[in-house]
C-alpha cells in the first residue's frame, strides 16, 4: 500500500475517532499535510498530533514574518523596508492576526501536554477556522509588500553624490 493510501485511511480514522468537522481536502489545501507525509516518508502513530504540528509550522512561519513586519530588525534591510509600508494602524491589525497565531501555537502546546483528544478535535477545526478568517488579511498585507517591491524594482537606483568638504 502506497504510503499516501495509508495516511488517508488513517486520517479517516482519526476523523471518525476525534469527530472533527474539517476534511482531508480542506486540510490539505492549507497545510500540505500530503507533502509533509511525501517528504517525510513517515506516517505518525500519532498522526493527528503530526498534523497539528504541521499545522502549528504554517501559523509560527507567518507569525515570525509578520512580527518582523511589526518589530523589524534594525540589521536586516528587507524587514524595516517592509515595516515603513504600515502604519501604527496597520501594525496594531498585524498584532491582532499575530495574537490568534499565538493562541492557535499555545492551544497546540496544551493539547501535547493534556493528551486531551476532544480538544484535538478542536483545535483542528480552529486552526482551519483560524486560516480562513485571516487569509484575506494576509493577502492584504503581501499585496502591499509586492507591490512596493515591484516598485522598487522598476526604480532607477539612487545614488548618493558625496559632499565636497573643503578644509
Amino acid at each position: 500500500m502506497s504510503l499516501l493510501k495509508e495516511f488517508e485511511e488513517k486520517f479517516a480514522e482519526l476523523k471518525k475517532e476525534l469527530k472533527f468537522k474539517s476534511s482531508l481536502e480542506e486540510i490539505d489545501s492549507i497545510f500540505f499535510v500530503r507533502d509533509l507525509i511525501l517528504d517525510r516518508k513517515y506516517l505518525s502513530p500519532k498522526l493527528g498530533r503530526q498534523i497539528c504540528s504541521r499545522m502549528v509550522d504554517l501559523f509560527m512561519g507567518w507569525y515570525n514574518y509578520l512580527h518582523s513586519l511589526v518589530v523589524p530588525n534594525p540589521g536586516y534591510i528587507v524587514s524595516i523596508t517592509e515595516s515603513h509600508e504600515f502604519d501604527e494602524q496597520e501594525k496594531a491589525e498585524i498584532m491582532q492576526i499575530m495574537c490568534k497565531f499565538m493562541e492557535i501555537s499555545s492551544m497546540n502546546g496544551l493539547n501535547g501536554l493534556t493528551k486531551n483528544k476532544k480538544a484535538e478535535a478542536q483545535f483542528i477545526d480552529k486552526a482551519v477556522d483560524t486560516w480562513n478568517e485571516v487569509r484575506p488579511k494576509l493577502t492584504s498585507i503581501l499585496t502591499k509588500v509586492n507591490d512596493m517591491w515591484k516598485e522598487k524594482a522598476k526604480a532607477p537606483p539612487k545614488v548618493k553624490k558625496p559632499e565636497a568638504h573643503y578644509g
